[in-house]
């Protein structure tokens, strides 16, 4: 079976855009490691102990998730599954919204990648509805 450039890329680019968060999440680790000696309100701001190590695995869950929603590989006009995967990404987004402040770059940056995902997961289904009503549109009759 041989695969279009437009499905590899469906199925590619939100694990693609997490090994991008990983490299960001672990370089900011790597300038901002936690710092064990300040006081605990010279810590605001800075990444805490294991921050990196959750960063990476809370962001993975989310991946492995959202992708078990969307399912890229057969994704066709399915808007009602980025509809889902969308009203579970929001309030989780607005907890994690919460969940930031005072938190150094590692959340930081899973914030902006929740947000990343809102902006594509959104778009998947804005184009998938379109696509859908355009495609039962040129069904009907005239």
């Amino acid at each position: 079976m041989k695969t279009s450039p437009l499905a590899a890329a469906r199925v590619a680019v939100l694990p693609m855009m997490w090994v991008v968060l990983a490299i960001l999440m672990a370089r900011d680790w790597w300038h901002d490691p936690y710092p064990p000696a300040h006081a605990m309100q010279d810590a605001y701001g800075h990444n805490h102990e294991a921050a990196l190590t959750k960063g990476l695995l809370i962001s993975f869950v989310e991946l492995v998730a959202v992708l078990a929603i969307l399912r890229p590989w057969s994704y066709q006009r399915s808007w009602g599954r980025a509809l889902l995967a969308l009203a579970l990404l929001l309030p989780w987004l607005l907890i994690w919204t919460v969940l930031t402040m005072h938190a150094g770059g590692v959340f930081v940056l899973h914030w902006l990648w929740l947000g990343a995902l809102v902006l594509v997961v959104g778009g998947m289904m804005f184009v998938s509805l379109f696509a859908s009503y355009a495609r039962v549109g040129a069904q009907r009759p005239d």
